[in-house]
């Protein structure tokens, strides 16, 4: 199951590792200020919350399930940028700059998220430093993913798509553990063939292949990565920038 998180204002549980609302774990009270803003909105799977282009300047705070970023290549293809769950905040480009937006965000299965409105969330982060500093800080990872970011996603095959999909969950959200790393969203595998945009049968079959060759542990709803070498190998990856 994908990672579930209380969405009451006065939600304190822990939020998956790497997300925006993880960051301020330190700051329960803003927390729960987020929280309150805004109204819940649920989208289903393949529902988009946000679509590229569309003049809004409102923030989504997502509050559970697993959603994809995509932009249009330069070819007209479409790429998949990154990976937001639980915890991940999404839209805030467009409440900064007024500016069309730039990414389309597509749930890849059930997802909940709190609408702001945009000047609700710039008096938040006026109102609350530690907020704009972890927006700040979520800012900086996200650049520093698009400059280093990969050839177009769509015209690989899917065992490639799956691998990167891991890699891009194992650099926003891993936890290392004793022998490996820990994938922290428990994401079912309809979820991930949701994400790569492919049949749950085969991307069963890729994990299978990735965990015969000791590259990854599946449990249930968990990966962990034991080799990311070998995964960056299978993604057709070369190694990050240092």
């Amino acid at each position: 199951m994908s990672e579930k998180c209380t969405e009451g204002p006065g939600a304190v549980d822990r939020w998956p590792h790497g997300t925006f609302l993880a960051d301020l774990a330190g700051s329960p009270d803003v927390t729960k200020t987020l929280l309150s803003l805004g109204t819940p909105r649920p989208y289903e799977a393949g529902e988009h919350l946000l679509i590229e282009g569309l003049r809004e300047t409102f923030v989504l705070l997502l509050l559970n399930g697993v959603t994809k970023v995509t932009a249009t290549a330069e070819d007209g293809d479409t790429a998949l940028l990154a990976i937001r769950l639980g915890g991940d905040l999404v839209g805030e480009f467009a409440a900064f700059d007024n500016r069309p937006r730039s990414a389309t965000v597509t749930a890849a299965g059930a997802v909940t998220a709190r609408r702001i409105g945009q000047r609700e969330f710039l008096d938040c982060l006026d109102g609350h430093p530690a907020a704009a500093l972890a927006v700040s800080r979520m800012l900086v990872r996200k650049n520093r993913w698009s400059v280093r970011r990969r050839g177009d996603f769509s015209g690989c095959p899917v065992a490639t798509r799956v691998a990167r999909v891991l890699v891009d969950l194992v650099e926003d959200y891993g936890e290392p553990r004793h022998g490996g790393v820990l994938i922290g969203p428990r994401l079912t595998q309809a979820e991930l063939a949701g994400l790569v945009g492919a049949r749950e049968r085969r991307v069963h079959h890729v994990l299978g292949e990735l965990a015969a060759r000791g590259v990854i542990q599946v449990g249930y709803g968990r990966t962990t990565v034991l080799s990311l070498a070998g995964l960056r190998t299978a993604a057709r990856l070369t190694e990050p920038d240092g």
